[in-house]
């Protein structure tokens, strides 16, 4: 879903964007069938090591549904507004954002894999992404503050939903590490 939206936004593809919620409805499926499966190992007994393992499994199931539904609620309604603005982002600008949305889209992949296959590889790297993307989006604000003019109703509509898009690339990021989180010993979780 999420690495749709590039594409989705370049074309201003509207049945792109239909597709994309779509998919969060099925992903919403999905999850009631998740937690169904999950109720019914819970009824049984589990060691301790087991119901932290299924606690875990909750937790990613919870945060991958969340950041579902920021891509189907806040991501597609940006994108929709985008496509309705005149004023278009300088090459620098755009450049950042692709990059931003790209290394986003890298922690989920890689934080899917680190449930997925029980990879603390890949959750250690989701987490080493930190200081990159913050540094990044940091970038990106601070050249969307230097360039800001008052003068034009419709690059400043512009530049607030280029933020808004920020803020909802590091609200994903920061599901995907806590995703990543539950097949870390506590202690390594813990440090990030």
């Amino acid at each position: 879903m999420l690495q749709d939206i590039g594409p989705a936004l370049k074309n201003s593809d509207k049945e792109g964007l239909d597709d994309i919620v779509r998919r969060d409805d099925e992903i919403d499926i999905l999850e009631t069938e998740i937690l169904k499966y999950l109720g019914k190992i819970r009824a049984g007994k589990l060691t301790e090591e087991e119901s932290i393992e299924f606690q875990g499994l909750m937790i990613a199931t919870d945060n991958l549904e969340s950041l579902a539904d920021i891509i189907e609620t806040d991501i597609v309604a940006l994108v929709r507004k985008v496509a309705d603005v005149q004023s278009r982002s300088g090459d620098e600008t755009r450049r950042l954002l692709k990059e931003l949305h790209t290394s986003v889209v890298k922690s989920v992949e890689l934080a899917v894999q680190a449930v997925r296959d029980n990879d603390q590889r890949a959750a250690e790297s989701v987490l080493v992404m930190k200081d990159a993307l913050r540094d990044l989006s940091d970038q990106l604000l601070e050249r969307k503050a230097m360039r800001l003019t008052a003068d034009d109703p419709d690059y400043l509509n512009l530049v607030r939903l280029e933020m808004s898009f920020i803020d909802q690339m590091r609200r994903i990021y920061t599901l995907a590490k806590r995703i990543s989180k539950v097949v870390l010993p506590p202690a390594l979780a813990q440090r990030n």
